[in-house]
């Protein structure tokens, strides 16, 4: 099958959907016997595959098979329906001819939607039905008001990507927080949920031309990552996994933050397991 796929990619977006397909596969097989009807949410569904450059980072490119893919092609036990949520018209028509031909019957629905406002409110359509949600944003798209409702739903096992050079491209090192621009301050406490970034900067001993104290961040990503999982460990007590992967481009420079959260209090023994010895073997 041929496209003409947008998304792109390198070795760190092979070691994410490997995490995920071992993930899917022991999930659905652990659970094969259990009464509820599984459910797969994809919630950047993209086009189903995925363009990337080789290893080397050189001209070569190849497809991947994307998510959506490798969720249909569980086979111990399927997925009784899969979501499939995408914005992009031209998209979706390519995911609709991937579904055509990779469905095997199966329930899939395909939702023109934006990602955060389906999820905002598909609490009825998870009542009785326990699943996995892979939140794959291209950068900032996730709003922490999302997450707070898909917690609240307590159904869905979630891979979430937080998007860790993004972020931090968007706090300067040396700048004072209030002098960061409103635009970007909207979009940090959308994806914080509050201002607990400012946490990041602390006074500096060197001060401005102005005689006022200067301010600054530490290097790197630790403080960024350290944050939001604080925030999420408050949000899900123990079901938020403590171990994450950090995803990393061909300079060792990491992209984004691999997360992962279990859907209720119940599958913590199960669904933390299967989760933490995929992040160790892989």
């Amino acid at each position: 099958m041929t496209t003409d796929s947008s998304q792109f990619g390198g070795k760190w977006t092979k070691e994410k959907l490997k995490i995920l397909e071992n993930y899917l596969d022991s999930y659905t097989t652990a659970l094969k016997n259990q009464s509820f009807d599984l459910v797969y949410i994809d919630a950047f569904a993209g086009d189903g595959f995925i363009n990337t450059v080789s290893d080397a980072e050189s001209d070569t490119k190849e497809f991947l098979e994307g998510s959506v893919l490798r969720a249909l092609k569980i086979n111990d036990k399927p997925f009784d329906q899969l979501v499939l949520i995408e914005k992009n018209p031209h998209r979706i028509e390519r995911l609709e001819t991937l579904v055509e031909e990779y469905s095997n019957h199966r329930d899939v629905k395909i939702e023109q939607a934006d990602a955060n406002d389906y999820l905002s409110t598909c609490g009825k359509f998870l009542r009785g039905k326990r699943g996995v949600l892979f939140l794959d944003p291209f950068s900032t798209e996730v709003s922490w008001q999302t997450l707070e409702k898909i917690a609240g739903y307590e159904s869905l096992d979630t891979w979430l990507l937080f998007p860790v050079s993004a972020i931090s491209r968007m706090l300067p090192r040396e700048k004072r927080p209030d002098e960061i621009s409103e635009n970007l301050v909207e979009c940090l406490n959308k994806v914080y949920g509050d201002e607990s970034w400012r946490e990041l900067y602390t006074e500096s001993p060197q001060q401005t031309l102005f005689g006022e104290p200067g301010y600054e961040r530490n290097p790197g990503i630790d403080g960024l990552v350290r944050i939001y999982k604080e925030k999420l460990r408050s949000l899900l007590g123990r079901r938020f996994l403590e171990k994450h992967r950090d995803l990393k481009n061909s300079k060792n420079s990491t992209l984004f933050a691999f997360m992962f959260f279990v859907g209720n209090q119940k599958g913590i023994s199960l669904a933390g397991k299967i989760a933490n010895h995929i992040l160790d073997e892989i």
